[in-house]
């Protein structure tokens, strides 16, 4: 009987202590939002920390924070609080089905990324570094325009899952590596990507509205359209530079 009994109560200790583990992995906010430290903004009213997933449901104002992954619902904002600047730094992916951007005329959100970056809304805040030290998935359904785009871990690559297209942002690729799909486009509208690798299969570039290439290296990638180089561009066996699109 005793012995039952201690299974009964060992089974029912790592029930709860998964259920409690499964309830801390995943935090949402309230549709109505609200500052990103504040308990009310929370349903359960906790803040999360790094090793908690985030579910962003309503315009969520970033106070200087940090999550695992997170994932920004059709009905979320993420920005950062209008006082000034502020970081959020996630620790896993980040899929934006919302809207992530700067505050409204007041100052900026940056974001630096550990895991990969989907995108299926608008992502327009100033800075996102990627920051993991393995390969970086990014994948779009639509545009990606944030200011500025940084590979702060050069040694692993960002591969591209879907065709790209940036408008507006500075990738700077830190001497580091973008893989494309097989036949997969990347389009730059505005801007410049600058100091790395682009690496393909039958892929395409399309530099649009005064988009330029500075300090690259193109293997087996074909670039379409008026061609703006700023310096060395170097075009390796199998890519072409097609005037005719």
């Amino acid at each position: 009987m005793r012995r039952r009994n201690l299974f009964l109560a060992l089974t029912l200790a790592i029930f709860f202590a998964t259920s409690f583990t499964d309830l801390k992995a995943q935090i949402q906010s309230t549709t109505g939002g609200g500052a990103w430290n504040d308990t009310l903004t929370w349903v359960g009213w906790k803040i999360p920390g790094a090793s908690d997933d985030v579910l962003i449901n309503g315009p969520v104002d970033v106070t200087g924070a940090e999550c695992k992954n997170l994932q920004v619902q059709p009905t979320g904002i993420l920005q950062n609080r209008s006082y000034t600047n502020y970081t959020l730094r996630v620790h896993g992916s980040i899929t934006n089905n919302g809207v992530i951007r700067n505050y409204p005329d007041r100052h900026n959100l940056y974001l630096t990324v550990d895991g990969d970056i989907f995108n299926n809304g608008e992502w327009s805040n100033s800075y996102t570094y990627l920051t993991g030290s393995s390969d970086q998935n990014l994948g779009f359904t639509h545009e990606f325009s944030g200011y500025r785009l940084e590979d702060a871990d050069p040694e692993s690559a960002m591969i591209a899952s879907t065709d790209l297209t940036f408008k507006g942002t500075k990738i700077d690729l830190k001497g580091g590596t973008l893989a494309l799909s097989q036949g997969g486009k990347l389009y730059i509208n505005g801007e410049w990507l600058y100091n790395g690798n682009i690496v393909g299969n039958g892929s395409e570039i399309y530099l649009l509205n005064n988009a330029f290439l500075e300090r690259v290296t193109v293997d087996n990638v074909s670039v379409k359209g008026v061609i703006n180089v700023f310096s060395s561009v170097a075009m390796e066996e199998e890519s072409v530079i097609d005037l005719n699109q």
